[in-house]
């Protein structure tokens, strides 16, 4: 093999590679961000797994009074209008943090976002958040762990998240702000809102006078 084809196959190679590695790095147990099926706009928000340099501190109230566009219930991105887009995208780029009581954790079913898999580890966890320990979930907000960042985490486990629901301390949940527009017909009764944080990328529980990372 001359040197000039060794040369040339080396600049293929290194193209295949630059190409490829992107979507490698975004498949989650082979299943690509944007999911299988459902609104591929909304499962790749969902599926997000960057870290932010920093968290934006909000009161829960202000978390769930966020404006709710109207029209858009059920209905893929692909379809709202530019006014509501507008509107809802630069909200899904605030990273935020918020204080509250955790209510109930539960394993969600098969999902597009997770390429429809039944396998525990490829599911959701459904998160309520509420500003008191007292409230019921048609005052939460819901906060969603996933299994992309979950794997990250080992003590982000159903047992551990039912303890913390059990004993009640103060957590603080940090993550990506969204709007899950799937569920209108739930507000009022199992949320208070459509605006969730999701994905979760960080949980802290008050002990001991200070707030220590579940890890």
């Amino acid at each position: 093999m001359t040197k000039q084809r060794l040369r040339f196959l080396l600049v293929v190679f290194s193209a295949f590679l630059l190409l490829a590695t992107p979507a490698l790095a975004q498949d989650f147990h082979g299943c690509p961000v944007e999911g299988r099926g459902g609104d591929p706009a909304l499962n790749r928000l969902k599926n997000r797994t960057e870290v932010p340099a920093s968290f934006e501190s909000i009161d829960f109230e202000a978390l769930a009074d966020l404006v709710m566009p109207e029209g858009v219930g059920k209905k893929h991105r692909a379809q709202w209008s530019r006014a509501t887009l507008a509107s809802v995208e630069p909200q899904e780029k605030r990273a935020i943090q918020v204080v509250g009581y955790l209510l109930r954790v539960k394993l969600e079913g098969r999902e597009a976002t997770n390429c429809g898999s039944d396998a525990p580890e490829d599911r959701d966890f459904h998160v309520w958040l509420a500003n008191s320990a007292d409230d019921d979930r048609l005052d939460a907000v819901v906060v969603e762990v996933t299994p992309r960042i979950r794997v990250r985490h080992s003590s982000w486990s159903l047992t551990n998240l039912n303890r913390i629901v059990r004993q009640r301390p103060r957590v603080r949940i940090s993550g990506w702000l969204m709007l899950d527009q799937e569920h209108p017909e739930q507000v009022g009764k199992t949320r208070v809102t459509l605006w969730q944080i999701h994905p979760i990328l960080t949980i802290e529980v008050w002990s001991g006078g200070r707030w220590r990372e579940l890890l």
